[in-house]
């Protein structure tokens, strides 16, 4: 049994391997991955330093609890079944049983992994603005651990409105334990309830065949994650997902031209389908407002490091994008030259790139000024 659990993981490894290396080649990882990892370092190590100066000071203990209840859960608790198990492990009721156990295992402490390192790099913030104890940090963890696997079993048997209103119960029943609770009793009541979590999923998900296809369902889709949004994000990619019926779009349909001059035809009709088209007018919006935000956030002399990045990865994800629109089939109607392509495609990436952000470098400016 142990051999069928190692090799299922080392399958999905290598599956997301492969993902991991079609996404991030050496120039990714040389330009974008390495440089945040090193600003973020750097960022971090400044943060904690002025961490008493910061604004962080004037966001009370109740928001942080609250939000680590909200923001944090367990995905999927791993059994690694597949169909073809119907057939063949079923008949050995120890095997599966070990199988399933061997998921929820790893499933709850690769959580309690995640949950320790995030509640360690939070742990500046708790310790030294709001004085709580390393042992009060350590019954956060165990609170949050808790409340995730009931939230997680919950979802296996309630209906959304049903899990909304759980899951807004415990994160105030969690909140007013770890506030106003002595900790010794709120640890107590959550190791009861977690035992009782786990007993329960023992007896009618390990020990039980009731919901087989469920738990393969939700193994095949937690298996197939990384690979399915993928397939969400790249736009090269979803097309070969099963196209979705919608109405048509009546945005800029029938319209009239959006520039005055008859030659930025090229322009227009890029400009159009980025209107129209979702992932690209959503893509462009995100990448542009999640730099902006970091910009806002970071230290002063982080800021045009920022606006440095900002500018080369978004100029790159706009030429990413135009290439794409003019590969499309109904250019080869239009009788367009290379040197129209390009004088279009500089104009686009001032209009896209160089506008916007010379608007925030004037802001920046004028901020520092005053």
């Amino acid at each position: 049994m142990t051999n069928i659990v190692q090799h299922r993981r080392k399958l999905e490894r290598s599956q997301n391997v492969k993902i991991l290396a079609s996404v991030i080649d050496w120039t990714v990882a040389l330009y974008v991955v390495v440089p945040a990892l090193v600003i973020g370092f750097f960022l971090y190590k400044d943060f904690i330093i002025n961490i008493s100066t910061s604004w962080i000071v004037h966001i009370p203990l109740v928001l942080f609890i609250v939000l680590l209840f909200i923001i944090t859960r367990i995905g999927t608790i791993r059994t690694y079944l597949q169909r073809a198990d119907r057939l063949f492990l079923i008949q050995n009721r120890k095997q599966m049983i070990r199988l399933k156990r061997a998921g929820l295992y790893w499933t709850l402490s690769k959580h309690l992994i995640l949950l320790g390192s995030g509640l360690t790099l939070l742990a500046p913030i708790f310790i030294i603005v709001h004085h709580v104890t390393v042992l009060e940090l350590f019954s956060l963890l165990l609170l949050l651990f808790a409340t995730n696997f009931m939230k997680l079993l919950l979802q296996l048997k309630l209906r959304k409105w049903q899990q909304l209103v759980s899951t807004i119960f415990m994160c105030i029943l969690g909140t007013v334990c770890f506030l106003y609770v002595h900790i010794i009793i709120t640890s107590l009541i959550y190791l009861i309830l977690l035992a009782y979590c786990t007993s329960y999923y023992n007896k009618h998900y390990i020990y039980s065949t009731k919901f087989f296809d469920q738990q393969v369902e939700l193994d095949q889709a937690a298996f197939y994650k990384w690979q399915s949004l993928l397939f969400q994000i790249a736009p090269e990619l979803r097309s070969q997902l099963v196209p979705k019926l919608k109405k048509p779009r009546l945005l800029w349909k029938n319209s009239k031209s959006m520039f005055r001059r008859s030659d930025y035809f090229i322009e227009e009709l890029v400009c159009k389908t980025m209107l129209r088209q979702k992932q690209y007018r959503l893509g462009y919006l995100r990448f542009l407002l999640s730099g902006i935000g970091l910009i806002i956030l970071v230290p002063a002399w982080a800021k045009i490091i920022m606006l440095g990045i900002l500018y080369f990865t978004l100029r790159s994800m706009m030429q990413s994008v135009i290439q794409q629109i003019l590969e499309h089939k109904i250019w080869s109607i239009f009788q367009v030259s290379n040197e129209q392509i390009h004088a279009a495609s500089r104009r686009l990436l001032k209009g896209f790139v160089d506008l916007p952000l010379l608007c925030i470098l004037i802001i920046f400016i004028i901020s520092l000024v005053n």
